[in-house]
């Protein structure tokens, strides 16, 4: 036996205004147009519907028959029912403060359709149902645009380690670039300064063979001079070669 409460009824969004009134609301039985009901006698009943103003005519009347018209175990029966009912909604009220409070409603595509099930069929109209459909909707796109920006912020994280460990490694290659790239000037250095010197000692060589042939030519004069001695013709040149003598 579950417990019926009169006008409207509670919901998952609790904490939301309700919006107007509509013509069409459920109405509580009252004591001018309840049924009569000849099996429960009227002072328990009446006993009932003062402890338990909230709950529908007929739940008191499943109570009282229930237990054969007694009147204290038909309200034990009651209380335990309305404890459990109160429990329950104090639970609920709660898990919806903590998902509130988290920024999400963590529920698969099952819990939603079931959520707004729940939601249309206890509303008390057209405009109610309406209503809670709306406020159902609006919490499954706040939950759908948190989680898209949960996962954007993760795929956001993992592209920026990414790109920062690309930047290092070619922070690395440059390094590496910048080094060979002086070790290539030290070379390009290096074979210019032989170039020079190469140029230099080529400048040098014509001015070598032209002393060599002077010195071979010299080394002929003075030649032909010993022979001429040994043979006791020799005769003093008149002019001397300077780089002879």
């Amino acid at each position: 036996m579950s417990a019926v409460y009169c006008g409207s009824k509670r919901s998952y969004f609790d904490d939301t205004p309700s919006p107007p009134p509509s013509s069409k609301r459920f109405r509580c039985y009252s004591p001018s147009n309840s049924p009569s009901w000849s099996s429960s006698p009227p002072s328990s009943l009446d006993q009932l519907r003062a402890a338990f103003p909230h709950l529908e005519l007929t739940v008191l009347v499943e109570a009282l028959e229930e237990h054969g018209s007694d009147l204290n175990a038909a309200m034990k029966s009651l209380y335990a029912l309305v404890s459990a009912e109160e429990e329950k909604r104090a639970q609920e009220l709660a898990a919806n403060k903590e998902a509130d409070a988290a920024g999400t409603f963590t529920a698969s595509g099952d819990d939603w359709v079931a959520l707004l099930v729940r939601e249309v069929t206890q509303s008390a109209g057209p405009d109610d149902a309406k209503f809670r459909a709306e406020r159902v909707l609006e919490a499954l796109e706040k939950t759908l645009s948190a989680r898209a920006h949960e996962e954007a912020g993760k795929k956001f994280q993992e592209e920026s380690v990414a790109v920062q460990q690309q930047v290092e490694a070619l922070m690395k290659d440059n390094t590496v670039l910048k080094r060979a790239v002086a070790i290539q000037h030290e070379r390009q250095k290096a074979l210019e300064d032989a170039n020079q010197q190469l140029e230099f000692f080529k400048q040098l060589i014509p001015q070598y063979q032209e002393k060599v042939r002077n010195l071979e030519v010299n080394n002929y004069a003075l030649k032909l001079q010993l022979e001429q001695m040994e043979h006791g013709n020799y005769m003093m040149p008149q002019r001397f070669n300077p780089d002879v003598f």
